[in-house]
């Protein structure tokens, strides 16, 4: 997939999609250390997943 770059002229709005994902994998991390679910929303729900736990009938 090509990465398409969008000019943007407000400093803090270009930043903002590092510091998101910045902060998303640092909950992640928590979440895998504390052994607590993550909430995401994904495919339209809002799911509780718990990071590091890999199962066989899962896919990835």
């Amino acid at each position: 997939m090509n990465k398409v770059k969008i000019r943007i002229r407000d400093i803090d709005l270009a930043k903002a999609e590092i510091a998101l994902r910045r902060a998303a994998a640092r909950a992640q991390k928590i979440a895998e250390e504390t052994h607590t679910p993550l909430v995401v929303y994904e495919g339209g729900r809002v799911v509780k997943k718990f990071p590091g736990k890999k199962r066989a009938s899962q896919p990835g």
